[in-house]
């Protein structure tokens, strides 16, 4: 059944990119953010990251959590849309799995700061103020993978919301051990993952 906790997943909204410059702050703040960690990073050596003078992050955001909030937000709606994309015309839902996290994997171990950021929020602790803002988007991003792991066929006892857990955390956890000289790529990583699930992997990708 689907998980009732999760709303029925939506397209991620067309937001526009940010300005250069704020592109260019909100990849600075990510590389800070996932150096440190939000409590321990500063305004101060996130500008120092951007090579800019401190009290210009002022003029983009007012504060250390909105600039949090937006590097996630961008990250959320830019992770959800690529994972889309991924999805268009594909058919069958073990090849559907497969794009999903060939693209999710593909986008967080691709480089972005933004991106590692965002799998990192995936897995973080879902409590105080800021977490309670960044929910929506959230829950929006795990709508879309409730979805498809509803969609498999799996044994109809199988608990699909402890998967679909503990998928997100294995595929945000490969950022730790992932080597791009390994052997694997982030597509035949998804094979691996598909074919450990029971599914039949296909030579589609």
């Amino acid at each position: 059944m689907p998980d009732p906790d999760l709303p029925l997943a939506a397209p991620a909204d067309a937001a526009p990119e940010p300005s250069a410059r704020k592109q260019h702050l909100l990849q600075a703040a990510a590389r800070v953010f996932d150096a440190r960690g939000f409590k321990a990073a500063t305004l101060r050596q996130i500008a120092e990251e951007a090579g800019i003078l401190a009290g210009s992050v002022y003029h983009h955001v007012e504060s250390k959590e909105a600039l949090y909030l937006e590097v996630h937000r961008t990250g959320y709606l830019r992770m959800q849309a690529v994972v889309e994309r991924a999805l268009a015309g594909v058919e069958g839902p073990w090849p559907r799995l497969e794009a999903a996290l060939a693209a999710h994997l593909q986008e967080m171990l691709g480089g972005d700061p933004i991106a590692r950021v965002t799998g990192q929020g995936l897995m973080a602790p879902r409590d105080g103020p800021v977490h309670a803002v960044l929910a929506p988007l959230r829950r929006q991003y795990e709508a879309l993978w409730a979805q498809l792991v509803e969609a498999l066929p799996l044994p109809a006892d199988l608990d699909r919301r402890v998967l679909r857990l503990n998928l997100l955390v294995a595929l945000n956890g490969t950022r730790l051990w992932y080597r791009p000289d390994g052997g694997l790529s982030p597509a035949a990583l998804a094979r691996q993952w598909v074919r450990m699930l029971g599914g039949d992997a296909q030579p589609w990708m």
